[in-house]
């Protein structure tokens, strides 16, 4: 969450950049967390409260179970079983669901992870409890009925198949899908539409025993008035949900590229893409916040490539860095005319091998280090997003110190440490490339990458 660099024109992201003046090493001031209370209940479910006197109050419940635990051919089960709880028409015990959050004026979506499952909404500060029991009602007590499965699952997949022809779709699930091999981020958390129809009720309500814990649950919002009643009028619903034991994060790594995979997708279209990508590092690693700079780096960057290629510069380009409980991927992907992709591509190739050699902007590097700081706090201050920051913490057990040591982390990072990382992770020949659009134009230069994988 929050790692994305989305996709922007070329043209505009000059407005990215910073200003020429780096932060001093003093700017890089510990981060101080969100304040917060935690109360734990009898069943190992967390409540995490912070004061607030807003009138609209954000709240996050997260389960620290995800779509990595779909069973072998049934990917998608988590995130059917996740919307199931969310839209069911009324809970167990009867409650209308929608009715009753439109009279709370509340909103809740829901966010289904590989590592976990969020379930996201707002209220009015008054309304905040009576909010917060309806979703335990969902969530403890949730109604899985056989019409509403076959709704849902058939929307899904007819979803899917929509979007089956979108190049950025396609050439994400082959990339994911070659780059991961047997480990569980291989797939989409809405899984294909060949596991959801393999789904069944059973199947949903099976994975709802399974994953839905309250010992792995945590409950974080922003709240006014009495603490502790808060927490007494909450423990009454959402205490009796039953403590299970749960399962272990025990799942097979993937291996880093052996060589250089590229493959091919022949797309007759006007515009191309490509994705070139690695596997980065977990959350908890020392290597993250170089690959967070290293991210800022390559985006400081692209807006001189377009100038040097073409005077047409209104492409797409983004960098991506994915680090969870597994080590997830760095990626660049840019979408170009067919005719011009290619030479995008080699321009990435120079820009990797220039860093392998040392040969690193100062001045780009503690901008691309200022950029990672300001991301980050800037974040906190939204109180939404620093819900999530805080439950980062816990669900990849780094602590609440990466939050106040995130800016000495990466001002203690130096050029070399920089370019061993580079190295590492941003290797010129294991690596994964998946390249989409018209064979007339690509694939001869694909060839002189590499075999193309069929």
């Amino acid at each position: 969450m929050f790692l994305r660099a989305t996709a922007f024109l070329l043209s505009t992201i000059a407005c990215l950049i910073i200003s020429p003046n780096p932060l001093r090493a003093e700017d890089y001031r510990p981060i101080t967390p969100p304040a917060f209370y935690k109360q734990a209940l009898l069943n190992g479910m967390e409540i995490l409260l912070l004061a607030s006197n807003d009138q609209r109050v954000p709240f996050v419940l997260m389960i620290k179970n995800g779509a990595a635990f779909d069973p072998i051919e049934k990917w998608g089960v988590t995130y059917l079983t996740s919307w199931m709880i969310l839209e069911q028409s009324e809970t167990g015990t009867g409650l209308a669901v929608e009715t009753g959050l439109r009279e709370l004026e509340a909103e809740v979506d829901l966010r289904v992870e590989w590592d976990a499952i969020f379930f996201v909404g707002s209220t009015p500060s008054e309304n905040l409890v009576e909010v917060l029991n309806l979703l335990a009602e969902m969530v403890v007590r949730p109604t899985f009925r056989e019409e509403a499965f076959q709704q849902l699952r058939n929307g899904v997949i007819q979803e899917l198949e929509e979007r089956q022809n979108q190049l950025e779709i396609l050439t994400q699930e082959v990339f994911l899908a070659e780059l991961f091999q047997a480990n569980p981020y291989a797939h989409s958390v809405k899984g294909t539409t060949e596991t959801l129809k393999n789904l069944s009720l059973v199947d949903v309500k099976t994975q709802y025993r399974k994953l839905f814990l309250p010992n792995q649950t945590q409950l974080a919002f922003y709240f006014p008035g009495d603490r502790d009643g808060t927490v007494a009028a909450l423990s009454r619903h959402w205490g009796s949900w039953i403590k299970k034991d749960s399962l272990p994060f025990t799942f097979r790594k993937a291996p880093p590229p052996n060589g250089r995979r590229v493959l091919f997708l022949d797309q007759p279209s006007a515009e191309s893409l490509f994705r070139w990508g690695n596997l980065s590092v977990e959350r908890s690693s020392a290597d993250y916040y170089a690959l967070k700079v290293f991210q800022q780096y390559l985006t400081l960057s692209l807006p001189s490539w377009a100038s040097q290629i073409a005077s047409q510069r209104q492409i797409q380009a983004s960098s991506e860095l994915e680090s969870r409980r597994m080590p997830g991927y760095l990626q660049l992907s840019i979408q170009a005319p067919p005719e011009q992709l290619m030479a995008y591509y080699h321009k990435f190739e120079s820009f990797a091998k220039d860093l392998h050699d040392g040969h690193i902007d100062s001045q780009k590097f503690e901008e691309a280090k200022q950029l990672a700081y300001l991301e980050m706090t800037d974040s906190l201050r939204e109180p939404l997003a620093g819900l999530y920051r805080l439950l980062e913490t816990s669900l990849y057990e780094v602590g609440i110190n990466f939050l106040t040591n995130y800016g000495l982390r990466l001002n203690r990072l130096t050029r070399d440490d920089f370019q061993e990382a580079v190295q590492k992770y941003v290797a010129l020949d294991d690596f994964v490339l998946v390249v989409a659009g018209p064979a007339q134009y690509l694939k001869s230069e694909l060839d002189k990458i590499g075999p193309v994988l069929k």
